[in-house]
C-alpha cells in the first residue's frame, strides 16, 4: 500500500490551514487530512496540532498484525487524542479566537481499511472495478438537513449553511468520531480530501482524475484542476493504493 500527497493553498486563501500527514508501514499505510478553521492561524495551528497528534499516538501504539478491530479502536483514541490537545491549546491562549479543524485519517493494508473521521474532510472509495462511493457522512448542517429531508442532495451543494460544522476537532474537551472498517480488494484505492478539493470538482470528475495516469501524479491533477474551476479554498488530496490486479501473462489459448 503506497500514499502520494497533494496540498495547495488554492487560489482565494491567505494562508494554508490544511495540514496533510502519511507514513507506510511494514503492513500498510496511515494518511492524514486535517482542514483548520477558526481564524488564520488558528486554523493553521489547529490542523498542525491534531496531525501531530494523532500521528504521534498512532506511532506510539501500532504494532504491525494488529487485527481490523484493534485498528479502529486505535484510530477512535488518535482522534481523541487530536481534540484534547487542540482543545488544551484553545484553553491557552484563553480562547482569542475560535480553534478548530476537521480530521480524516485512513489505515489501509491490501485486505482492509479503517477509517476515522470529525468534520466534512473525506474519504472516498474506488473500487477497482469503476466507480467512486463516499465513505464518509459529512457532519455539517447541510446534510442534517438532507437527511431530516428539509433540503434535496443538489441543494447541499450551493446552501448558505454548506460550510457551517456540527462536529469539530478541539471545539469542546469532548467530540464524537465516526469508525469504520471496509474490505478492500486488489486495485481499490482511497481518496483522503478536504473541501477545497470536493467543493472545485464533481464526483464523476475526482474519479477520471484518480484512474488516469500514474497514481504519483494524481494529487497534482486534482488540485490543477480544482484551482482552475476556482480554487475557493486550500486543497489536500491523499490517494492510497494497494496492489494492482495483474493481467495473465502467457495465458494459453482456448481450444476451438
Amino acid at each position: 500500500m503506497k500514499a502520494y500527497i497533494g496540498c495547495d493553498i488554492g487560489k482565494a486563501r491567505a494562508e494554508n490551514q490544511d495540514s496533510v500527514w502519511a507514513e507506510e508501514f511494514p503492513d500498510g499505510v496511515f494518511a492524514l487530512v486535517c482542514d483548520g478553521m477558526g481564524g488564520m492561524q488558528n486554523g493553521s495551528a489547529a490542523s498542525k496540532i491534531a496531525v501531530a497528534a494523532a500521528e504521534e499516538y498512532f506511532c506510539a501504539n501500532y504494532t504491525a498484525g494488529m487485527s481490523g478491530d484493534d485498528v479502529c479502536e486505535l484510530l477512535r483514541a488518535c482522534a481523541t487524542e487530536a481534540n484534547l490537545r487542540v482543545y488544551d491549546a484553545a484553553v491557552r491562549s484563553n480562547y482569542a479566537a475560535r480553534m478548530g479543524t476537521t480530521l480524516v485519517g485512513v489505515f489501509a493494508r491490501d485486505d482492509f481499511a479503517c477509517v476515522v473521521h470529525i468534520g466534512d474532510s473525506r474519504a472516498y472509495l474506488l473500487p477497482a472495478g469503476g466507480g467512486i462511493s463516499q465513505m464518509t457522512t459529512d457532519h455539517t448542517v447541510v446534510q442534517l438537513l438532507y437527511e431530516q429531508g428539509a433540503i434535496t442532495a443538489e441543494e447541499r451543494a450551493t446552501h448558505a449553511r454548506r460550510n457551517e460544522l456540527i462536529r469539530a476537532v478541539g471545539v469542546s474537551r469532548r467530540v464524537l468520531s465516526d469508525i469504520q472498517q471496509v474490505p478492500l480488494e486488489k486495485g481499490d484505492r482511497i481518496l483522503l480530501c478536504s473541501d477545497g478539493l470536493y467543493g472545485m470538482l464533481t464526483e464523476a470528475r475526482i474519479e477520471a482524475l484518480c484512474r488516469s495516469g500514474k497514481p504519483q501524479d494524481v494529487p497534482e491533477a486534482c488540485i490543477a484542476e480544482a484551482n482552475e474551476n476556482g480554487g475557493r479554498d486550500n486543497i489536500s488530496v491523499i490517494l492510497l493504493c494497494g496492489e494492482e490486479p495483474q493481467a495473465a501473462e502467457n495465458a494459453p489459448e482456448p481450444e476451438a
